[in-house]
Formats: C-alpha cells, structure tokens, sequence
C-alpha cells in the first residue's frame, strides 16, 4: 500500500455491538463497526473502500483491517460467540489469494474460521454470478460463515439470497423502525422471516431501538436481535456484554403462551447424535450402515449450530454400486459437501405445532425439521413423525371445524383464549361477532340463504385477520370469535370496523330490491310482535388487553357480560373496553367504536365456559 493509505490505516479502528440471541438474552456474536475515518479523511465508510478499490489496495487494506478486529475480538470476546466482519463484495473477485491469507490469518491467532461470520451486502449489484459462487463456496471451504447484511434495502435482493444460501440473514433496519405502529412492516417482518425459516435460515433483526419493535421482531420469530436497545457500538469491554435482561424478558413473555403446544411437538423428537461438517463422507455412510432405521443425519459446525442434513436415499445408490464404497473412501473432510448436503428448514425447539408444521410443510422433501435450541442443535422431527403430526391435527381440527364455514369451532377457539390471555408480551383485542336482526331475514327468506350469509361473514373475516398471529372462530349460528394482536385499542377496532361495514354492505346485496330500497323489511321481534326490522347488520364486543396485563377467563367473561348489555342500549350498538394499568392496579377505561357505520353489539355467553 501507499504511504498514504498506511496513515489511513493507522487511524482506522473498530468499535464492537452485540448481536443477542431472543431465546434467552446471552450474547451469540458481536459486529465489528468501523470507526476513525473521518480521521482519515473520508466521510462515510463506504467512500473507504471505494477509494481502495479504484487505487487498487482493497485486499490489502481488508487484511490490515482484519488484524485489527480479529485481534481485538480474540482478547475481549466471550468464549464460543461470533465475529460479524463486514466485507465488500469486490473482495470476492480476489478470492483464490484472499480466502486462503484470511484463514492463516485468523489460525495464527487462534480464532477457529466457524466462529467468522463474513457479512456480504446487497449495496453493490453482484458481477459474474459463477464468479461469485465460486468465491462463496471457498468460504465454505475454509470454514467461514456467510450472512446476507441489510437484507432487503439494495437491488440485489432475492438474487444474492438464491446465489449465496447464506447462513444467516440480517434484516435491514427499514423493516424494523416503527413497526410496532404500522402493521404493514410487522407484515412484511414476519414474511421475511418466514421466507428464511423455510430454507433453514436464522434471521437477525438490524437496528431495534426501542421496545415496541423489539415485541414485534420477538413475535415474528427473528433468532437473533442487534440495535441501541440492546447495546450501542463501544470500543472498550462494555462492547462485549455477555447477556441483555430485556430481551430475556420479552421472551420469556412470549413463550408462555406457546408452552402448551411447544410440549406436544417436543414429546415427538428424536435426539439423534449429529456430525460435524468436517467429517469425512465414509463415516457418514458408517452411521447409515450401523444405523437401519436412520434416514436422515443433521449436520453441525464447530458451535454445534445446524448447517444441513445428510439423507440416507442420497448414499443409497454408492452403497449398491460395485465401486460405490471405494469411491466415497477417497473423499476426505469437507470434500464434495456441496453434493450431499442439505439445507434443512429449522425451526426453534420454543416454536408452537402450528409452526413447526408450517415450516416443514414448504419443504417436505427436506427429511424432516432440525430443532434448535439458543441456536444451537436440540434434535429432530423426522418426516414420518411430521407426517403423523399433520394427521393428528388436521382429524382434530375437523372434529371441532364448523361444518357450514370450516373454521375452528369451540374447542380451538377455547384453546386460543387461554393462551393469547397467558401471553403479555403484546396488546392483545379478543372480539365476539354476533348479527343483529338476523330472525327477520331467516323468517322472510329461509335458511338455506341465511346459511349463505353467514358463509359471506366468515369469508369476509378470513380476509381481514390474516397476520400469522390472528385467529377466527365459529362458535356456532351466528356467532364468531376472532383475537389479533395489537399496540393499541385504535389499531385493534380497525379491522372489527371494517368486516362490520364491508358486511353491511354486502349482505344488503341477499334482499329483494324492493327491501334493500326501503332499508326494512316486517318482521317478529323476539317477543313475536310485527314491526318493521333494519337490515342485517353485525355486533362486535372487544375487549382489549394492554402489554402487561394478565387476566382470567372469568374476569374476561363478566367484562364482556356488562358490554354486551352496554351495546345493546347504546345508540351506536357499541361497546369496548381496555384492560391497562394505572399505579400498578388493573383498570377497565371504556371507548366506544365510534363512527356511524354498522351497529355493533357485544358479548358471547359461551365464553362463560372458558
């Protein structure tokens, strides 16, 4: 390098934050930051490197750089927790001299390469895709990791995911910052995140400053978590903390409305003894060999962290072929991995049935799931017992499944109650739906018509509660149940609203012309006199539950009992209520629904038995 650029380097130096897993709160890695540029004269850090790039010293600037982080990490860093190292995508067209100089360089130091996560970004669009594969695959080989940084904010996107099969994503910042007030970006977090999992892909959530985001990337399933919150970037030891109560905390909120169904999947897992990815593929087919009854093998890093599997149907054919054995006896440690193994989708050992369940059902040819536990390997759910799993579920589900709209019936809705009631973490809006003047139009124009209006409102609430954490119930008749979460009795009455109205609208469309004109039809009220009834409307009791609170089923029914009576004299037909606390003592603050849309009216006796 120049002199000029050795004065750079000098002035260069690297501030540390933390990267936390959500299972428990400790510490997974920490991401070495680049700091002291501005020192050098450049102002941002992406204009350091584009400067060594144009003046031809990138690898050699990388490798003064990487002395630095490695040997900062190697002293302060707890035992077994990661190095996150940003690199730039150009480093990767060097790669044959690179790789190798990186891997002496951590050795030398005494920093295995599994413990050296190499953050690559979509900023710089990917030139010569074979290129870039063969440069990812010797990274692989010296035994670094790959993670995909700011997913989601270059122009790369799906492309560097599919080239790179990277082994953790890092969401970009954009998806997080104020998600906890636009259930949009809760949306997209939760579908990013589900995308990863589904190709056994744990996920980072970049940038989580305060605690409402925090409960969001917690409930969509993100592994990992890294922001201000947590810990800003500090050059002394405090960079190293070893754990972060808050994150602990919220977790352990959110577990417990899952435990019930966590136990069911958990009493199905087999713990079979994994390999290490370094082991050589005869003592692979060895275990097959020993092993009848195994068919799928996992695959762990040096960390004991899943990489992939190994499936018994891809050794068959060499077992069975005259030179087969031979063949695999001359592939030593590592080599040919990209032909055998797998990726597998994971899924953590905290994760409900559903879940799980959702994950394997998009990659069914994977073997089965590898659970995880503070990520790192806790067993397997095989395919066959998966398969008997699904079985299970789907022939309790149709024993409770409403017959007329085949949604969940009382008992899945009971089940519900209970653990959204047990899970704090989060705002939470339980509502009971119930039609008003619904005996008129029966009586006017027969069941068989009524049955397709409720059809209409079932269809009309599976379109609006479709967050992955939402719920509808049929509770029978005319009677539905739904549950979302929400940060607040506003964003909670927002869909009630708008299934109200939409079904005002279109069940209007089920009267004669004549009738839907006039807006009234005669009909018997319940105490059988004749007069004129409105069209069918729809009734909606909510009750809402700040962060926090916890309450019993009983409790929640005697609220609900006094709503009802409330909404049924109240002009607009609503009624709400919100659960929060006010110096530590639990409070009922009442909110109409408000507006001058459909009348909504609240309460469900059946809840009485929950």
């Amino acid at each position: 390098m120049t002199d000029t650029w050795e004065t750079a380097l000098k002035a260069f130096r690297f501030a540390f934050q933390p990267i936390a897993r959500s299972s428990d709160g400790r510490a997974y890695g920490y991401e070495a930051l680049l700091r002291g540029y501005k020192e050098a004269g450049f102002h941002g850090i992406a204009s350091v490197f584009d400067c060594a790039y144009i003046d031809g010293v990138l690898l050699e600037l990388d490798e003064g750089l990487r002395a630095k982080a490695f040997a900062d990490f190697v002293d302060r860093a707890p035992e077994g927790t990661k190095l996150f190292y940003n690199i730039d995508n150009r480093f990767f067209r060097s790669t044959d001299r690179a790789m190798g100089a990186m891997a002496r360089q951590a050795e030398r130091l005494g920093l295995p390469a599994s413990r050296i996560v190499l953050e690559i970004s979509e900023r710089h669009e990917l030139e010569g895709d074979i290129g870039f594969e063969r440069a990812i695959s010797q990274c692989r080989a010296a035994g670094f990791r790959i993670a995909i940084d700011d997913f989601g904010s270059g122009f790369a996107g799906l492309k560097l995911l599919h080239i790179s099969e990277p082994d953790i994503i890092k969401i970009d910042r954009h998806f997080i910052a104020g998600s906890g007030d636009e259930p949009r970006k809760a949306a997209f977090l939760e579908k990013i995140v589900g995308m990863a999992h589904l190709m056994g892909v744990p996920v980072v959530a970049e940038g989580v400053e305060i605690e409402s985001e925090l409960g969001v990337c917690v409930e969509a399933g993100c592994d990992m978590i890294q922001g201000f919150l947590l810990a800003r970037p500090e050059r002394s030891q405090d960079g190293f903390k070893p754990a972060f109560p808050v994150l602990a905390l919220t977790k352990a909120e959110a577990r417990r409305g899952r435990a019930k169904a966590a136990s069911i999947a958990q009493s199905r897992v087999r713990h079979v003894e994994p390999v290490r990815a370094s082991c050589a593929f005869i003592e692979v087919l060895d275990r097959f060999r020993k092993e009848p009854g195994l068919d799928i093998l996992p695959v762990v890093d040096d960390s004991d962290e899943p990489v992939g599997v190994y499936l018994e149907r891809d050794f068959r054919q060499y077992v069975y072929s005259p030179f087969g054995i031979a063949i695999l006896g001359h592939l030593g440690a590592g080599t040919g991995a990209a032909t055998f193994l797998r990726k597998a989708p994971i899924a953590s050992s905290t994760f409900d049935l559903a879940r799980v369940l959702e994950v394997f059902g998009s990659m069914p040819a994977s073997g089965g799931v590898v659970l995880t536990r503070d990520s790192r390997y806790a067993g397997l759910l095989p395919a066959a017992e998966l398969l008997s799993l699904i079985a299970e579920r789907e022939l309790s589900e149709a024993r409770d499944q409403n017959p007329l709209t085949r949604l969940p019936g009382n008992l899945r809705v009971a089940e519900v109650i209970a653990e959204r009631m047990a899970d704090t973490a989060r705002g939470r809006a339980f509502t009971y739906f119930d039609f008003d003047d619904f005996k008129p139009f029966n009586d006017r124009y027969g069941f068989r018509l009524g049955d397709r209006v409720i059809q209409l409102f079932a269809d009309i609430l599976r379109s609006i509660f479709t967050r992955s954490n939402a719920f509808v119930g049929h509770l029978g008749g005319d009677d539905f149940f739904a549950f979302s979460y929400a940060d607040s009795v506003e964003l909670a009455l927002a869909p009630v609203s708008e299934a109200s109205k939409r079904f005002r609208h279109e069940a209007a469309s089920f009267y004669s012309a004549e009738d839907r004109n006039r807006g009234w039809i005669l009909g018997r009220d319940r105490s059988g006199e004749e007069r004129k009834m409105p069209l069918i409307g729809v009734s909606a009791a909510v009750a809402f539950m700040d962060e926090g609170i916890r309450l019993d089923a009983e409790s929640l029914s005697d609220a609900l009992a006094l709503l009802k009576k409330e909404a049924k004299l109240a002009p607009s037909h609503s009624s709400s209520r919100v659960f929060s606390k006010t110096e530590g003592e639990s409070c009922l603050e009442r909110t109409g629904v408000g507006g001058s849309g459909p009348a909504f009216a609240v309460f469900a006796p059946a809840l009485r038995a929950f």
